[in-house]
């Protein structure tokens, strides 16, 4: 169980150092004031509470009473779309004549965006992190199971340095059979409410809840599983604008609402391996592995 926690912490520092690329986060924080700054890092919110929300389950089986166990890592990957990559951004300050065109997002290119006006002179507006993916890793534990209930918890603190600041996540969530009341076996149905918070230094505080409707259904080691939510997220940022050092701050919400999950699970012994997708406005690959106990309904009951 030891080596299966260093191996979970390893992998999500790993995760985090790749997703931030060792570099001073803030810099790409530190170019935009107001309008041009939200747009510019609103696909970053939608990614991340995507990233977030998901991962948290990976079948719908849930003892009446009884010991119930999982300890694993859960791997997002959210595929980030073209649509994701650009924005309308407008000059701003004293340059003329105000000029609307298509620049990069955080996700963008790396390019700059030249606009040249009066009297020889140029806005510019920078680039972003090029890139068509932002993965995260999550440690994950869930527990049970009482009156049909379980428990998940996700949490994680570690500091990556002043380049990045130190990173803390806290999640939890209840899930709660819905088998005890409807006949639909061998179906099993659950409903959970899950919330966490993220936040990387002083710069970004992040958090996301969603509630949904889960359904699971075993064959021989193989459980199909799926569901339905509803999410919420924001992004909370803070900076100091690099141009003229003012202080700089907005709140970004994701733009996912409605989320549909399918997915599978190996279950190899006490080893599980699971992978679902997740069909949203920002849509995204899940992989989880871990140790399972009690999660599988024996025959009979």
């Amino acid at each position: 169980m030891k080596g299966l926690v260093s191996f979970i912490v390893g992998v999500f520092i790993l995760f985090l150092s790749i997703n931030l690329r060792g570099q001073d986060f803030e810099d790409f924080m530190e170019k935009y004031t107001d309008v041009n700054g939200q747009s510019y890092m609103q696909p970053l919110a939608d990614a991340f509470g995507a990233n977030l929300n998901s991962g948290l389950y990976h079948n719908a089986y849930i003892q009446n009473n009884g010991f119930q166990l999982y300890l694993g890592i859960a791997v997002m990957n959210a595929v980030i779309p073209s649509r994701s990559k650009t924005f309308m951004g407008t000059t701003q300050g004293f340059f003329r004549p105000e000029t609307r065109v298509k620049a990069p997002t955080i996700f963008g290119k790396s390019e700059v965006v030249a606009i040249q006006g009066e009297g020889q002179t140029y806005y510019t507006f920078p680039g972003g992190l090029d890139i068509s993916n932002l993965p995260l890793a999550v440690p994950h534990l869930t527990v049970g199971a009482l009156y049909g209930t379980d428990l998940t918890l996700r949490w994680m603190a570690y500091d990556l340095g002043k380049e990045v600041g130190r990173i803390q996540l806290f999640g939890w969530g209840l899930r709660h059979s819905l088998d005890q009341y409807l006949p639909l076996q061998p179906v099993h149905v659950a409903a959970g409410f899950y919330n966490q918070q993220f936040s990387v230094g002083d710069a970004v505080d992040a958090s996301a809840w969603v509630a949904n409707i889960q359904a699971s259904y075993q064959w021989r080691f193989i459980t199909f599983y799926g569901g339905l939510g509803y999410e919420r997220s924001t992004l909370d940022i803070a900076y100091t604008y690099e141009g003229d050092d003012s202080k700089i701050a907005f709140d970004l919400t994701g733009d996912n609402t409605i989320r549909g999950t399918l997915g599978l699970t190996l279950n190899l012994g006490p080893m599980k391996l699971h992978s679902d997708y997740t069909l949203a406005r920002q849509s995204l690959l899940t992989l989880g592995l871990g140790v399972g106990i009690g999660e599988i309904q024996k025959m009979g009951e």
